[in-house]
């Protein structure tokens, strides 16, 4: 559990950082519309290529509860995707909001 844990956090940096490289205009510290939206986009190809790769490796295999989408005549977890496609994106929203309240905070004191 705690490999997976870890995992997801090392995913999560690894597309913020490769976005904040890629397009060097995002500022996601102050992030809008466009940021989230080639987060998303990213965050999703490379959730699509990660369950691919795991697959592929036997690192794991689905059950026939698991609902999955058909990308490319290959099969993938839906849960996994949508994890990792919305997990870099929420983070950084709620560190924004996080971060302004804790400044609220301290300007009041």
């Amino acid at each position: 559990m705690w490999g997976a844990i870890f995992g997801d956090i090392l995913i999560v940096l690894a597309l913020w950082k490769v976005s904040a490289t890629l397009v060097p205009s995002i500022n996601y510290s102050q992030p809008n519309a466009i940021s989230y939206l080639f987060l998303i986009v990213l965050s999703f190809v490379v959730s699509i290529l990660l369950e691919w790769i795991a697959i592929a490796l036997y690192l794991w295999e689905y059950s026939n509860a698991m609902p999955v989408l058909t990308v490319f005549s290959y099969e993938v977890g839906l849960s996994p995707i949508v994890q990792i496609t919305l997990l870099p994106a929420a983070s950084i929203y709620l560190a924004d909001r996080f971060s302004i309240k804790w400044k609220k905070i301290i300007d009041r004191i």
